[in-house]
Parts: structure tokens; C-alpha cells; sequence
């Protein structure tokens, strides 16, 4: 049979083509480029080889028999690791970060393995091809296997490319896509026409798709400092946490970039930033430098104090000293945070974040502030995400509640009022503190429907049990600045009471003073929109920090709450009992009720009397207790009345 071997010698210089290319380009050593290169120089050797084989076929007598057998199992050797080459690169483009289980090792090599027995034993089995006594090549029984095993891996390909498809580009699936039909044309074009060689070239043509879509150079290279990207250095340290051996990172924030733009202007801040790359490259030595956001560098370093402590060094240098640009100088300031694999954290995901809140935590540092990341913020970062997964579900599943802590009367004898506190606890967290999920779902936004769940909850409270007839004046309701903040708060509410059709005046509103300042003019609206239906309003946590007698004056409030700690400072300190006593004249003068917070003692609860406050809440007389316990107090209260 006469061979077309044209395509053969095509596929030939069109790899070699790609891997020059591939080492004038590559940029990082990671375990993607790696295993293309391991692929490209299998498709070469391929072609090579199959050339050699089917000279050696057409001139079979020109050379021993063992040789063509020997050409044909190597050709055929090489052609199986292909596919397993092909699928490595497609699943290490997505992620190196996969586990590796006896099972998926098992899973991984078994096709290749029983292909490659088949193919290495064919000169004694004649499993996939044999020669006849006339040395004519002739394919056997076994020879689809070999197909069999490239569909296995193919297929394997085009289902992680599906399976991630959230995290690949269009390039990556067209790439798998294409190769994948390529392939099996290919392969009916050899079955149709043993003589047309074209697996050879469909094979090259595929590893160039792949170099242009999965290892482009260019994917790891930031575009305006010239430096390595973000991508690049989660591959690089995907392959150093692949090795399982300690390495070190130094991450830089670079202080005063974000103002570049409004004082030199945007061409010469990119001509900066190269500059500035160029002295920080040279300040790491051989050790990358890898822009991983626009003010963050990280620089990957063996586990070597010595090292780390040079480069440092050289860092401080480079900071130390202001860029030329043209006619002046620019001086940046530089903030640097240390990490150690494996003692701070286990994956590159958990680097970033660590790395990333540590160098915020030191950006108002003084110039050349050195930390060591702190893994327990990984920790607390990690309780977050878990608190907020747990919130986004606790209004559905029950996991939110509401209990409400009793305020006394020092005029009435008895409770006349009570504040509304939401909880949370979760079968796998327990309960969580107010002053851990509160924070979390005001950054998340959750705090509005967290704040719509307490308000409709008391308001059925209160209409269902009647609680006006037991005594209580009304309920507090707390409010968080961001619904301060909101404009249609006041017909948020009103439509909210209307759905039970309830009473306006058996609601108190508390604000704290940082949301009356954060929500100016539209937290006044919406009072005086509520004022006028009858609702109440307190003033939250006064004497804090953020105490403004401005504050007192600007707005309708009904009564003050005095915060727990100006009580307590109150009972031993002189001056803060001056300052306490001073504080409550001035409020009734202003005509406004006082509720002192925190009371815990007899002694306290007899000096708040006798100083002037109209009503007390503290342990004293309860902590915070469930609808059921406070409902069964004010019976007992009333039983006993």
C-alpha cells in the first residue's frame, strides 16, 4: 500500500512551529505549560515515528522484522498517550486544584494502561496489528481499542470543559469542541482510507487551538505594568501546593496608586507603573513578581528566611527612593505582609484572601510596615461566609426569632413597655451573638429584610395576644441605618400595620445617633410622617462615642435611651455620675422620657430612681426572654397586681 504522508510532514513543521513559539513566549512553569509541552513534543515524536514506520512497512525486507515491529509498537505507544496528553491540559486549564483519590487515579490511568499492554505485547499477541508471512502490515482484532481509548479521554475532556464551563472561556470550548469532531473525522477518514495518513496533522492543528486558547502566553501577562498577572500566580502557586513543599510569599501594597491618574495623568501613569516594575523585578532577582490587583504585587519565594528578608530589603530600597518622570518625581510608599505554606493557609484561594486582609489592615500604617498574616482571619472570614449562608435561608427554615426584654415603669410599679431583639441559631452554628450577625447582614444587604421579619413579627405579637390589655404601652422596634436610609421606610411600615390593622401608637422606633446622622433629611421625613400616625421614637445608645446634644435638639425624639455603659462608669466614678445625673436633667428639661439600659443591682436600679429616670431595663428584672416567658411574666404581674 502507498501512504500520503504529506500531512505527516505538515503536522511536523506546524508543531515545531508551535513550540518555538511556545519557549520564545512561555512565561511561567506551571503544571498547564508543562504538560503542553509534554504534548507537543508527543505529537512530533508521533509524526516521526509513524513516517519511520511506514517507510519501514513499504520496504519491509530493507530491515529486520523485529524493527518494524519495534516502529510500529513505539508509533502506536505514542498515539495512545496523546489523548491522555490532551485531557491532563483541557483539566489543568480549568483548575490544577483537583483531588486525587485512589479511586480517580485508578479512574485516570486504567484506559491508557490496557491500551498500552495491548499495544506493547503485540508482537507476540498480534492484539493490534501483526505482520504476515510476506511482512505486509495488516491492523487486528484489537486495533479500535486504541480508538476506543481516545474517545474515553476525548469524552472525559468535553465533559469537565461542560461540567466547569461557568469558569472556561469560549476559546477553551471551541478548542475541546473542535477537536474532539476533528478527531473522529479523522478517524473515519482513515478507516475509509487506510492510505490518507491525517491524525498526524489533526493532532497538530488541535495543539495549536490549544496553545492559542489554554496556554497563550499573553493570558499570564498584566497588559498595563508588563508584569505577571493575577492568573499567573494562582497556577504557579497551584503547582507549588501540587509539590507539597513550603514556600514562602511577599505581597507589597503599593500606596498611592489609585491617585496617579488625577496628578500625572493616564499615559504617564502606565510609563510609571513599567518603570516601577522594572526597579521591583530587579529588587526580586530571579523570584517573579506577579500584579495580582492594581495597587497588590506577590513575589513566590522558596521557604528561605534569608531570602525573604533580602528582598525585602531591596523592596524598602526601591520605595525609599522617589521615580523620575520627566521634569519631577513620584514617590509611592509601600505596606508588606508575610505568608508561609503551609502554616497560614492550605490553598491559593485562602493566600488571596489572607494576603488581601492583611494588607488592608496595614494601608494606614506607617511607610514600610512589615506583618505576618494572621490565619485566625482566614477564620473569622470563613464564620462569615458561613453566618451569611446561614441567613440567607434563617426567615424560611425559623432559624431568626424574635424575644423581647421588659422595660420598668418607676411611675407605673410594673412593665409597661419592652424591646424587641431578633436572634439566630442554627442547628450547625448554635447561637449566634446580634453583634456578630447584625454587621454581616448590614454589609450584605440582608439587613432590610432581617429588619422587615422583626417588625412583622412584633406587629403580629401584639395584635394577637392583645398585649395592651396585659399592661404594655407598646414595643420598641430597632432600626439599622441602612433602613434609616431608605425613603419609602415610613410606607414600608405603615403597609406592614395595616395588613394587621394595628394601632400606630403601640410601636416605639428606636434609632441609634449614627444612623440619624448617616440618614439626615430623609430620616426626618419618614418621622415626621410616623409622628403624625401616633408612632414613638427613641434615641438609641446615647452616651457612646458618638453623643451630640445636636442630635437632641434636631430631632422629635419621645424618649432617650442611656447606653449601659454610662450607667455602670456612673456607680464609681464621681464624674461620671455628674456627668449621668447632669445628662438626665437636661433630657426631662427637654421634655423627653429617660429609659436607663443595664441595670443589674439593687443599688443601681435605687440611684437611676432616684437621679430622675423614668424607666429601667437591665438584668435586674430580666434578660431578653421568648414571646411564651414574657407573656407568662406579665400574667404572674398581673396576677400578683
Amino acid at each position: 500500500m502507498h501512504y500520503i504522508v504529506e500531512y505527516e510532514f505538515a503536522a511536523i513543521f506546524l508543531s515545531l512551529a508551535v513550540i518555538f513559539s511556545f519557549f520564545r513566549r512561555k512565561t511561567v512553569n506551571t503544571r498547564l505549560t508543562n504538560g503542553f509541552l509534554f504534548l507537543i513534543v508527543i505529537v512530533i515524536l508521533s509524526a516521526v515515528v509513524d513516517l519511520s514506520a511506514i517507510y519501514v512497512n513499504e520496504n519491509p525486507y530493507e530491515f529486520p522484522l523485529w524493527f518494524a515491529y519495534f516502529t510500529n509498537t513505539l508509533y502506536y505507544f505514542l498515539s495512545i498517550i496523546f489523548p491522555l496528553a490532551f485531557y491532563s491540559c483541557v483539566k489543568y486549564s480549568i483548575t490544577s486544584n483537583f483531588t486525587r483519590s485512589k479511586f480517580k487515579v485508578l479512574r485516570y490511568f486504567t484506559p491508557i494502561t490496557i491500551g498500552e499492554l495491548l499495544v506493547v505485547t503485540s508482537p507476540w499477541t498480534h492484539a493490534i496489528f501483526y505482520f504476515d508471512e510476506a511482512r505486509v502490515f495488516h491492523k487486528s482484532y484489537a486495533y479500535l481499542s486504541i480508538f476506543i481509548v481516545f474517545g474515553i479521554y476525548y469524552l472525559s475532556a468535553i465533559y469537565k470543559i461542560i461540567l466547569y464551563r461557568k469558569e472556561v472561556t469560549v476559546g477553551q470550548r471551541v478548542t475541546v469542541y473542535f477537536y474532539s469532531v476533528a478527531c473522529i473525522v479523522a478517524i473515519v477518514i482513515q478507516t475509509l482510507k487506510p492510505s490518507l495518513i491525517v491524525m498526524g496533522f489533526v493532532s497538530a492543528v488541535s495543539t495549536m487551538m490549544m496553545f492559542l486558547s489554554l496556554v497563550n502566553p499573553t493570558n499570564y501577562v498584566d497588559k498595563e505594568m508588563g508584569s505577571l498577572n493575577l492568573k499567573a500566580f494562582r497556577d504557579v502557586a497551584d503547582q507549588e501546593i501540587f509539590r507539597d513543599k513550603p514556600f514562602r510569599v511577599i505581597g507589597i501594597q503599593i500606596v498611592g496608586i489609585r491617585f496617579l491618574n488625577e496628578t500625572i495623568g493616564l499615559e504617564n501613569k502606565a510609563e510609571l507603573l513599567k518603570n516601577l516594575y522594572i526597579l521591583l523585578q530587579k529588587a526580586c532577582g530571579k523570584h517573579r513578581l506577579y500584579r495580582v490587583s492594581g495597587s497588590r504585587m506577590f513575589v513566590i519565594i522558596p521557604d528561605d528566611g534569608e531570602i525573604q528578608q533580602h528582598i525585602v530589603e531591596n523592596v524598602h530600597t526601591v520605595f525609599g527612593n522617589s521615580i523620575r518622570m520627566g521634569d519631577f518625581r513620584i514617590s509611592l510608599t509601600e505596606r508588606i505582609a508575610l505568608f508561609r505554606y503551609p502554616d497560614d493557609a492550605g490553598s491559593v484561594h485562602d493566600i488571596e484572601e489572607l494576603m488581601h486582609a492583611t494588607l488592608l489592615s496595614v494601608i494606614d500604617e506607617e511607610p514600610g510596615t512589615i506583618v505576618k498574616v494572621d490565619k485566625n482571619i482566614l477564620v473569622k472570614k470563613n464564620r462569615e461566609l458561613a453566618i451569611l449562608q446561614v441567613m440567607k435561608k434563617a426567615v424560611r427554615r425559623g432559624d431568626f426569632y424574635v424575644v423581647y426584654q421588659p422595660i420598668y415603669s418607676f411611675e407605673s410599679g410594673r412593665f409597661t413597655t419592652a424591646e424587641a431583639l431578633v436572634r439566630l441559631e442554627n442547628d450547625e452554628l448554635g447561637e449566634v451573638s446580634p453583634e456578630e450577625f447584625i454587621p454581616i447582614a448590614e454589609r450584605n444587604g440582608m439587613i432590610l429584610q432581617i429588619g422587615e421579619f422583626v417588625f412583622e413579627t412584633v406587629c403580629r405579637f401584639i395584635l394577637h395576644h392583645k398585649i395592651w390589655e396585659k399592661g404594655i404601652e407598646y414595643i420598641h422596634v430597632n432600626l439599622s441605618v441602612i433602613q434609616c436610609m431608605q425613603e419609602n421606610l415610613a410606607d414600608q411600615l405603615f403597609r406592614i400595620m395595616d395588613l394587621y390593622n394595628l394601632d400606630y401608637r403601640y410601636i416605639n422606633l428606636e434609632v441609634t445617633e449614627s444612623a440619624a446622622v448617616a440618614s439626615s433629611e430623609t430620616l426626618m421625613e419618614n418621622m415626621n410622617r410616623l409622628i403624625d400616625r401616633n408612632m414613638k421614637f427613641s434615641l438609641d445608645d446615647f452616651g457612646t462615642g458618638f453623643s451630640n446634644t445636636a442630635t437632641l435638639i434636631k430631632y422629635p425624639f419621645h424618649s432617650i435611651k442611656l447606653d449601659k455603659s454610662m450607667v455602670w462608669n456612673a456607680m464609681h466614678n464621681e464624674k461620671a455620675e455628674t456627668v449621668l445625673r447632669n445628662t438626665i436633667e437636661m433630657v426631662k428639661l427637654l421634655h423627653m422620657e429617660i429609659v436607663a439600659e443595664g441595670a443589674e443591682t439593687p443599688e443601681q436600679v435605687e440611684k437611676l430612681k432616684e437621679m430622675g429616670a423614668d424607666y429601667v431595663q437591665g438584668f435586674y428584672y430580666s434578660k431578653p426572654i421568648t414571646r411564651d416567658d414574657f407573656l407568662e411574666l406579665l400574667n404572674d404581674t398581673q396576677r400578683r397586681k
